[in-house]
């Protein structure tokens, strides 16, 4: 048994159904949807293109929407109208230009899609864009460019609790070492901020997660990588006053093969969570983030496949459930999340 690497998603609505959206074989977009009973039916189909990557997310009516990439270049916008998925052509890029980790948020009626674009050179240099669509018109900005070293981390975006800004965060290259940089988009002006670093620590950051608790505090969680360990470091910053360089990060793991990180807010507690010698470990903290438990390394994991989900709740009913990006998970047709919710009976079935 093993950690599955891919690219999945489950989605919840307010009537508590569950879509799990995922590339199949041939890497077109799919998706198993239950009813209330939590009974899967059949599969469909969202996009029979080759997919190289794609994101979703729900508006507060429950319209899914997706953003996808494929494998020629383009990039799509999907939506399910009149009983079918409609596929809209946004851009095509050429051969020698990529996109990486495409992102698409609902806020306020208005679609934002954001994504990475890179060229054949510079090498390691990703360019941040953002479209904004509102009332059949749309709007590009290159927010940033980030530099990087091997490997090009993903950003994060999230969304303000009153859904009046945009919160960005990336990592680049600062002084020789790449460190974590916040940005704000107002979304009633239209304008971005400059970006700050909110890290100095000269490790190399690898699998940033985050979450954004009430719009004024950002937890921030990574694997800090020396060339033959990777560790998980945590850090825990006040957006209305950032103390750029002041605030040391903590460590949560031991020297080992510490991965895919990620951060759950759960019931008001904080977990941390990530992958070690083929196991989840979890730590948890009820204070949010000012003291964390020991590691608890969930040994029945070893015996298992499991994957790493993006979770998508809806903006409905998930205010004050589970708070998170991304969690760890069994496969279908048995989907349970772990690693959080007790150290004895973790498990959270959908």
């Amino acid at each position: 048994m093993a950690f599955i690497k891919g690219h999945e998603f489950i989605l919840e609505n307010k009537l508590g159904e569950i879509f799990n959206f995922y590339l199949n074989e041939q890497k077109h977009i799919e998706y198993m949807a239950s009813d209330e009973n939590r009974v899967w039916k059949e599969k469909e189909l969202v996009f029979n293109q080759e997919t190289e990557s794609f994101h979703l997310d729900i508006d507060d009516k429950e319209n899914i929407h997706i953003v996808s990439y494929n494998k020629d270049g383009y990039l799509y916008y999907h939506q399910y109208l009149d009983g079918a998925w409609v596929n809209y052509s946004i851009f095509c890029y050429p051969e020698e230009q990529k996109v990486m980790y495409p992102i698409i948020k609902y806020v306020k009626n208005q679609i934002h899609i954001f994504y990475y674009l890179l060229h054949n050179e510079p090498k390691n240099r990703a360019y941040l864009l953002h479209l904004r669509f509102h009332n059949n018109k749309y709007s590009a900005n290159h927010i940033v460019t980030a530099d990087n070293h091997k490997y090009i981390n993903p950003f994060k975006i999230f969304i303000n609790d009153n859904n009046d800004g945009i919160t960005l965060i990336y990592t680049s290259i600062n002084k020789g070492y790449e460190q974590i940089f916040i940005s704000k988009f107002d979304i009633s002006a239209g304008q971005w901020s400059e970006p700050l670093c909110v890290t100095s620590s000269k490790d190399k950051k690898i699998y940033i997660d985050g979450l954004l608790q009430n719009t004024e505090m950002l937890h921030l969680i990574w694997s800090r990588f020396d060339e033959e360990y990777l560790t998980v470091q945590y850090l825990k910053l006040d957006m209305d006053k950032i103390l750029v360089g002041e605030l040391k990060p903590l460590s949560l793991s031991s020297k080992s093969s510490c991965s895919f990180p990620v951060l759950i807010y759960y019931k008001n507690i904080l977990w941390a969570m990530w992958t070690e010698m083929g196991k989840v470990v979890s730590c948890y903290s009820i204070d949010m983030g000012k003291n964390w438990s020991e590691p608890y390394i969930h040994e029945d994991t070893k015996k298992i496949d499991f994957k790493r989900y993006r979770y998508i709740g809806s903006p409905i009913n998930n205010k004050g459930n589970i708070l998170c990006d991304y969690v760890f998970g069994t496969p279908y047709p048995c989907i349970q999340f772990l690693g959080f919710g007790g150290e004895n009976n973790d498990e959270i079935p959908t």
